[in-house]
């Protein structure tokens, strides 16, 4: 019982720190720098693979992950509307659909950093989500857009790293994966 009770604590802290987190996000949407950092997709896929990573379990990476995202949109969300007026439906119908699938996507990077056999394939996801963040790519040409983002992946490398031969397979097929996002529809949903 005194575990269960540990659990509920956990989750609550975790819930409160994340609406405070919501709150500080959206102050820092008037502060240059850190404005376009909170407010792009790669920030949340680097602070949910850590969470994901991380976790002791699958479920609870799943777990603590939506309860990290929907506390920080909830916040964010409510800061705004509060203090500027401003609630739109469109973005929190697009950060929503991401906190709901976070269950899912935490599951497969805790396997990617929990698990030898997925440490070969599953961290290029996360990987090439963020790469693809960073730069733009197209048939004849690569260019960096977002340095923040690309040092994130490089984060990641170093999270996901088991062994040279690993790390450069999954280095391989996170640019990979990067070229199919950007060339595919895909590409349009990581635009905000």
């Amino acid at each position: 019982m005194g575990n269960l009770k540990r659990r509920i604590a956990i989750l609550i802290s975790l819930l409160f720190a994340s609406l405070g987190f919501g709150v500080i996000t959206k102050y820092l949407d008037s502060v240059p720098y850190f404005s376009d950092v909170f407010t792009r997709l790669g920030i949340w896929v680097f602070i949910g693979t850590l969470i994901a990573a991380y976790s002791k379990t699958p479920i609870r990476a799943g777990i603590h992950t939506m309860i990290f995202f929907l506390g920080m949109l909830s916040g964010y969300y409510v800061y705004s509307a509060m203090l500027f007026g401003v609630f739109s439906t469109s973005y929190i119908l697009y950060w929503g659909v991401i906190a709901l699938a976070s269950p899912f996507l935490a599951a497969i990077v805790w396997f990617a950093k929990n698990n030898s056999r997925s440490a070969f394939i599953l961290p290029a996801f996360p990987m090439g989500l963020m790469l693809s963040l960073s730069v733009g790519v197209g048939i004849f040409y690569v260019y960096l857009n977002y340095i923040t983002e690309l040092i994130m992946y490089c984060v990641l490398c170093i999270i996901f790293y088991k062994e040279p031969k690993q790390m450069m397979l999954i280095i391989l097929f996170s640019v990979l994966l990067t070229f199919i996002i950007k060339q595919s529809p895909l590409s349009w949903y990581t635009a905000f």
